[in-house]
């Protein structure tokens, strides 16, 4: 399957915890779809932004805007798109309902952070 290079590229910035840019280069997809996959890329931009309050000092407002983006892409299954998404929120659920700590840094998060994984061509 041909991807485009804005999803590509969401896959790359995120992977490299740039989540802003991840978020920003994906909205122009999200913003075009009218099918299915609508909530499939909204909710991968609401995980980048739930991360990127991880890391910048806000732990719980992230972890609300995870339960939303959760609940939008559980419905897709194991494997969407070509990416591992149970996978991914496993790990993201390990993150918010068991390392969640007011504690912890945005430098401990960002050490604990899973990447994308991405099994199809680029």
């Amino acid at each position: 399957m041909a991807y485009s290079d804005r999803y590509l590229l969401f896959i790359e910035y995120f992977n490299n915890t740039k989540f802003m840019s991840a978020q920003t280069t994906l909205d122009e997809v999200w913003l075009k779809e009218e099918g299915k996959d609508k909530n499939f890329y909204g909710g991968l931009i609401q995980v980048a932004v739930s991360l990127y309050h991880l890391t910048n000092e806000n732990p719980k407002g992230a972890q609300k805007i995870y339960e939303k983006a959760k609940d939008m892409l559980k419905v897709y299954g194991e494997n969407y798109h070509d990416l591992r998404l149970a996978d991914l929120l496993s790990k993201l659920d390990h993150i918010f309902y068991s390392e969640l700590d007011q504690a912890k840094t945005s430098l401990d998060y960002l050490k604990i952070l899973p990447r994308i994984e991405f099994t199809g061509n680029a």
